[in-house]
């Protein structure tokens, strides 16, 4: 694992006009784990990257993301809404409790509005990950041959 980076394991499943789908792997120790209903840990997953040349289907691949644009796009997703809540509890806390409620429910629903378009403008690029090393055809951890 490198330095400063989240990775996962996958296998390619499919490469397509520059673009490969690859299914993440599931840890052993999701199997047997209690929140496995409510995790999505648990189940498996699959994400889109940019293909590499000499990436083929069957394909074990290190994908590699940025902890700083995880970071980023953790904190547009989640603390976007709660400031906005904030904001307008705060803006309309003048006109009394009813007001201030008011403004919670209004600010929470332009941020959650603001997140999609600010996460495709800001991090379109960035929250990308990108496949860091191509390994030959083995098993994965999860995998059931």
């Amino acid at each position: 694992m490198r330095p400063g980076m989240l990775e996962a394991r996958g296998r390619v499943v499919e490469v397509r006009d520059g673009t490969a789908e690859v299914r993440l792997a599931v840890a052993s120790s999701c199997h047997g784990c209690r929140a496995q209903g409510v995790c999505s840990s648990g189940r498996e997953q699959s994400v889109r990257i940019a293909a590499a040349d000499g990436l083929a289907v069957g394909d074990v691949v290190s994908l590699a993301l940025g902890e700083a644009q995880f970071s980023l796009g953790v904190a547009i997703g989640y603390l976007m809404p709660a400031l906005t809540l904030l904001l307008g509890a705060v803006l309309l806390s003048f006109a009394g409790d009813a007001a201030a409620a008011l403004g919670a429910a209004v600010g929470l629903a332009v941020g959650l509005l603001l997140v999609r378009p600010l996460s495709r403008r800001l991090l379109a690029d960035r929250l990308r990950p990108a496949a860091i090393i191509t390994c030959q055809p083995q098993s994965l951890p999860g995998e059931h041959p």
